[in-house]
C-alpha cells in the first residue's frame, strides 16, 4: 500500500490493516498507522487509527474525527456513539493522537491495553493543530489516503470532556475553519463558539451535547448563530454514564451509578447534526436547565426542569419526567428516593407503563432520541413486573443491561 501524504508535507505513514467484521452488510477494517508532520509549534509523531470500509466506495462521504482520550481512548466511537451505530450507517472514524498526555488509541480487540505514540521532541507538548491538519489530509486532493477513506465530502470533529476541549480551542483559534463541516464536543466547558462564530472565525456547524453536571457558562444558546449553533444539555445526566453494554471496559466506577445518561440525546443530535450539514435541515431549538439566578429550579421529586432556549418546557427522560427517583448529577452520577409504581400513582404495572411509553414518545417527538433507543428504553420498563424503570436498573442489573425479562421475582 503507498504511503499517503498531505499538501502540507504532513504524511500518514503505511498501516498494519485488521478486519473489523461486517456492518450491515458493509466489511470494514482498521488502520493503524503514524501520522507525522509538522505545525507551527513544531514537528509531531503520533499514532491514528482509521475505521473505514474495506471498499471505499461504501462510505457515505462522511469522516468522523476523534482526538484520543487521555484515559479512554476514542471513548466516542467505542463508548457513546458506537461502532455499530456509526459504521452501519457508512460513516469513516479516524482517531488521532494530539499530545504525549492524550494521544493514547484504545485497542478494542484488547481490553485494557493501548497503542502508544508520542512526540518526536519537545516531551509533554499539546499541539490543537493536529488534529486539523489530519482532517485536512484525510480529504486533500493531492493525498493517498483516498485509497483508505474514500472520496470524503464532509469532515465531522467530535470529542468528550479531555477530547472535547481541543475542539472548542481549534474554533476559537480559526484552526477548524475549513477542516470541519461539525464540530460535536461532548460534555464540554470552555470558549464561547458563539463569538467566535459571529466573528467568523469558523463557519461550519457547532452542536453540543451535555449532561446536567458540566458547566453551560459560555455554551448556553443566546440565539446570535441560530443557523450553525446548537447546544442541549440533558436534565439528570453525569459527566460520565453507565455505558450499559458498551463492547469495552471503561476505566471509571459506573456500572450501576445511575439509569439517566445523554447518551440517547447524543446519538439523535448526531444524525440532526449530519442532515444539517447535508440537507440544511435545522436540528430541534436548543435547550437549557431553568434556573433563577445561579440556582437550578427543580420539581417536586428535585430533579432539574429542561427548557427550550425560548423558556418553553420540553420534554426530559420518561423516567426523570414521571418522578421515579431524584437523579443526582455529578461526574459520577446517582440516585435516590426511589418510588414504586403504586407509589407514583398507578393502579398496576400495565397502568405504568403506559404512561411511561407516553412520556417516551414525547421525548422522541421532541428529537431527543431515536426509535431503535426509544424501543429498547421501553422494553427495559417492561421487563420486570411490577418494577419500574428505575427499579429494574437497580435490582435487576444484568437484566437491565441485556434487556432479558426477569425470572425470577
Amino acid at each position: 500500500m503507498s504511503t499517503p501524504r498531505g499538501d502540507a508535507g504532513d504524511r500518514l505513514g503505511t498501516p498494519v490493516v485488521t478486519p473489523l467484521g461486517e456492518f450491515g452488510g458493509v466489511r470494514y477494517v482498521q488502520y493503524d498507522g503514524v501520522f507525522e508532520g509538522e505545525t507551527s509549534t513544531g514537528r509531531f509523531r503520533v499514532p491514528y487509527r482509521i475505521s473505514a470500509p474495506a471498499d471505499a466506495h461504501d462510505t457515505n462521504g462522511t469522516v468522523v474525527v476523534e482526538p484520543s482520550h487521555f484515559g479512554v481512548g476514542l471513548g466516542a466511537l467505542n463508548v457513546y456513539l458506537r461502532r455499530d451505530f456509526l459504521f452501519r450507517q457508512g460513516f469513516v472514524h479516524a482517531g488521532v493522537g494530539w499530545s504525549t498526555l492524550g494521544n493514547r488509541i484504545l485497542d478494542p480487540s484488547v481490553p485494557g491495553t493501548f497503542i502508544e505514540g508520542g512526540f518526536e521532541e519537545d516531551g509533554e507538548r499539546v499541539d490543537d493543530e493536529i488534529i486539523s491538519d489530519f482532517a485536512r489530509v484525510l480529504s486533500s486532493r493531492s493525498s493517498d489516503a483516498r485509497p483508505l477513506v474514500g472520496k470524503v465530502h464532509r469532515r465531522y470533529a467530535t470529542g468528550f470532556s479531555d477530547s472535547s476541549y481541543p475542539l472548542l480551542r481549534l474554533v476559537h483559534s480559526g484552526h477548524a475553519a475549513g477542516a470541519f463541516d461539525l464540530v460535536l464536543p461532548i460534555t464540554t466547558e470552555g470558549f464561547d463558539p458563539q463569538a467566535d462564530i459571529a466573528a467568523d472565525r469558523y463557519k461550519g456547524k457547532i452542536l453540543i451535547v451535555n449532561s446536567e453536571a458540566d458547566d453551560p457558562t459560555n455554551l448556553t444558546d443566546r440565539g446570535v448563530a441560530s443557523k450553525r449553533y446548537r447546544f442541549y444539555v440533558v436534565a439528570g445526566s453525569p459527566h460520565v454514564p453507565d455505558p450499559l453494554d458498551a463492547p469495552l471496559d471503561v476505566p471509571f466506577p459506573v456500572k450501576g451509578s445511575t439509569p439517566a445518561s445523554f447518551v440517547p440525546a447524543l446519538r439523535a443530535h448526531f444524525l440532526q447534526g449530519h442532515d444539517w450539514v447535508r440537507k440544511g435541515s435545522p436540528p430541534p431549538t436548543s435547550t437549557q436547565l431553568r434556573t433563577e439566578g445561579d440556582s437550578i429550579v427543580r420539581d417536586a421529586n428535585g430533579n432539574a426542569i429542561t427548557e427550550d432556549r425560548t423558556g418553553r418546557l420540553v420534554p426530559r427522560l420518561p423516567f426523570v419526567e414521571l418522578g421515579e427517583a431524584r437523579y443526582i448529577a455529578g461526574f459520577i452520577g446517582s440516585y435516590d428516593n426511589v418510588r414504586t409504581a403504586q407509589q407514583l400513582g398507578f393502579s398496576s404495572h400495565q397502568a405504568y407503563t403506559k404512561a411511561f411509553g407516553d412520556k417516551l414518545r414525547d421525548y422522541q417527538r421532541a428529537g431527543f432520541i431515536l426509535p431503535q433507543d426509544a424501543a429498547d428504553m421501553r422494553r427495559r420498563a417492561k421487563l420486570c413486573p411490577p418494577s419500574t424503570f428505575t427499579e429494574t436498573y437497580r435490582d435487576h442489573y444484568t437484566q437491565f443491561v441485556a434487556i432479558q425479562p426477569c425470572t425470577a421475582q
